[in-house]
């Protein structure tokens, strides 16, 4: 009886957190226009009583919650949400209870303990609450609205069948203008809701020898890309990949797939000198110096210095002697540092919009007018990166996005004035077929993020 009692007070707790992490972390969206796991960091360091179990309970419950957002807003009306998306008014527990176990059902995963604690909160028995998974693993994305309907009961609210659900409701309703032309825009919004694998990079040894050995040392289920032998993909696992001594030994990096991507577009040769702009934790710098065979040198600047502190650790840690951080204030390069180089990377800062399905957050805090606003910037940074390359050397503009408007579009304006570089032709990694000198990553294309790269050369 006591365990019983023990293990009861155990999720009321856990409740009590979830529903303050939905609180903070909505805040954070919907007001502040920040990265819910900032909110998810800082309540922990302050609840330092919460276990390994309890973080991942609190995070896997949070980002439920926005990935399926565009279904779940469905169970209030419309003054009641204009309220919670403009102001977060205080979340009451009944409401904080629909949105979890809504959510949790939606991701059609197996349901944790703790949803007994929502279920009761919302005056639901456990017949009814298993109907309702039974509804969720049932549904294909579109059925969701008999799993709202169910728990709109329970909210004492009004009950439609005309409340339907299609994939698009899962993204912003300005999104679909913005993407390239032909785009499958219910397959691309479907493949947002999916949670995508963890990425790892092969450095330094032979990458079939050691997805062997991590599976037999950790279990782990990995998969190597049929083309890019270097490209580990690792279902979803328990175990923290940073702890690893593969990754402690500078063995691999962890780095989604289509971001390996753009550094192989870049291609750098042994004994080059390259620049990575915007190279910020560094990923691509050190895929770029690995790819260099730790020959030649590799400048990883950033106008925000602070950034390139995880990329000397990273780097120190794998051993690479070829990679320099230096600051860079943004500006196009003057003097002896014109044209200084064999390659530059220009990584640009965008609407990650691509990363959505890793972070579905972001989809609810972006505004339409950014994307525009993004492109200027991205255009401005790559008209002075551009300044760095020397002749007949090679120019890549990458960006974690699928908006045209800043990726397709800012590579044809900077084309149009600057006539010294032109498109090149490259192979794509993911499929070895060619490419016109302009590549847009999708989903699909390799049960990875989606990512947007250019390659050009100056004449």
């Amino acid at each position: 009886m006591n365990d019983k009692r023990m293990s009861v007070r155990k999720l009321e707790s856990q409740a009590r957190a979830c529903r303050d992490v939905l609180q903070l972390a909505m805040e954070a969206v919907f007001i502040e226009k920040r990265p819910v796991d900032r909110a998810l960091k800082a309540f922990l360091r302050e609840n330092k009583q919460f276990g390994s179990r309890d973080r991942r309970l609190l995070g896997d419950v949070v980002f439920a919650v926005f990935r399926w957002w565009g279904a779940l807003r469905k169970l209030f009306d419309q003054e009641e949400l204009k309220l919670i998306e403009t102001e977060v008014p205080e979340i009451t527990f009944n409401g904080a209870a629909a949105l979890m176990l809504g959510a949790m059902i939606m991701e059609k995963r197996e349901l944790p303990e703790i949803a007994s604690i929502w279920a009761s909160e919302l005056g639901l028995r456990p017949s009814e609450v298993n109907d309702l998974l039974v509804t969720g693993k049932a549904s294909d994305g579109l059925d969701g609205w008999r799993v709202l309907n169910l728990i709109r009961t329970a909210l004492r609210r009004d009950v439609t069948k005309s409340m339907k659900l299609t994939p698009l409701d899962m993204v912003p309703e300005w999104f679909p203008k913005y993407l390239p032309a032909g785009t499958n825009t219910e397959k691309l919004a479907q493949w947002m809701q999916r949670r995508p694998p963890m990425w790892l990079r092969v450095q330094g040894t032979d990458p079939t020898e050691l997805a062997a050995s991590m599976h037999i040392r950790y279990g782990l289920k990995i998969k190597q890309h049929p083309l890019m032998k270097n490209s580990l993909s690792v279902a979803a696992t328990r175990i923290n990949l940073y702890t690893l001594e593969e990754y402690r030994n500078g063995l691999i990096e962890v780095q989604d797939l289509a971001s390996q991507v753009i550094g192989s577009v870049c291609a750098p040769k042994s004994g080059e000198r390259w620049w990575d702009a915007c190279a910020g934790a560094g990923g691509k710098t050190l895929q770029l110096a690995d790819l260099m065979e730790r020959k030649g040198t590799v400048v990883a600047t950033d106008i925000r210095s602070y950034k390139l502190d995880d990329l000397k650790k990273r780097a120190r840690r794998s051993g690479f002697p070829n990679i320099e951080c230096r600051e860079w204030n943004g500006k196009p390069l003057h003097g002896k540092h014109q044209k200084m180089y064999d390659g530059a990377l220009a990584d640009v800062p965008c609407s990650c919009s691509g990363t959505w399905r890793r972070n579905p957050d972001a989809r609810w805090s972006i505004a339409e007018e950014e994307i525009v606003e993004m492109a200027e910037l991205q255009l401005s940074i790559l008209n002075s990166i551009s300044s760095g390359v020397k002749d007949k050397g090679t120019l890549v503009y990458g960006t974690c996005s699928i908006c045209e408007p800043e990726n397709r579009d800012v590579v044809e304006k900077f084309l149009a004035t600057h006539p010294d570089f032109k498109l090149e032709k490259f192979i794509n990694p993911l499929t070895g077929e060619e490419c016109d000198g302009m590549l847009q990553v999708f989903p699909w294309d390799g049960d990875c993020d989606a990512m947007f790269v250019a390659k050009m050369r100056r004449q």
